[in-house]
């Protein structure tokens, strides 16, 4: 960039940044914009690569996407630099991109993972304690990934919740039987221990708590 051999790609409106990769242990996401010479560039700064380290970059499993690029331009620069043509959406890093987050099929995901989990427990030989351990230490780590980026909506949250509540502190017969008696409401169930509480977090507050908003 500094040479002007790649194009970033700006981002902000007073302090522009440019952006031209985000790397995460040993992937690497480049960015930039759509130009010849940043194809050249990115095919140039690879094929160095292998020669200095001795390693051999997979293109096969790289994957070129566009925003608001056409089909035929992104057609050729795959040939080129022989990897695939993504779309939106995707997966990154286990993160669909390019889905909606304030909607609920975007949050499918995490609540088809709690309920696979909650439904492997045998509920019935698992004692009050047990179940407040796995709820604190396993369960409420689940949608941490997911909410350490993007906001959940309040239905999300409400359906985690009422799904953790009704394994954890219903009492009756087992998985999936709703003739159930609560033995303590969930907001009981989240205060701290010095205010009769159990401890257990809230999600509305943790997922603003790790995206920096308040």
């Amino acid at each position: 960039m500094e040479a002007g051999l790649f194009l970033g790609y700006d981002v902000g409106r007073e302090n522009i940044m440019s952006l031209s990769h985000l790397q995460f242990a040993d992937d690497t996401l480049i960015i930039g914009q759509n130009s010849w010479l940043n194809v050249r560039s990115i095919r140039a700064v690879l094929l160095i690569l292998e020669q200095l380290s001795r390693l051999k970059v997979n293109f096969q499993k790289s994957m070129l996407t566009g925003v608001y690029v056409s089909d035929s331009w992104l057609s050729k620069v795959t040939r080129v630099l022989h990897c695939r043509v993504g779309a939106f959406p995707f997966v990154y890093l286990g993160l669909p991109i390019g889905r909606d987050p304030r909607k609920l099929d975007f949050w499918k995901p995490i609540l088809t993972c709690i309920i696979s989990i909650l439904s492997n427990w045998k509920r019935k030989f698992l004692s009050f304690g047990g179940r407040l351990i796995l709820l604190k230490f396993v369960m409420s780590s689940v949608p941490v990934y997911f909410i350490s980026f993007f906001k959940a909506p309040t239905g999300v949250i409400s359906s985690i919740e009422s799904l953790f509540n009704f394994f954890f502190f219903w009492e009756g017969g087992g998985w999936g039987d709703l003739r159930k008696t609560a033995w303590v409401d969930w907001h009981s169930v989240c205060l701290p221990k010095e205010e009769g509480g159990l401890g257990v977090r809230r999600l509305r507050e943790f997922n603003v708590a790790l995206l920096g908003k308040w």
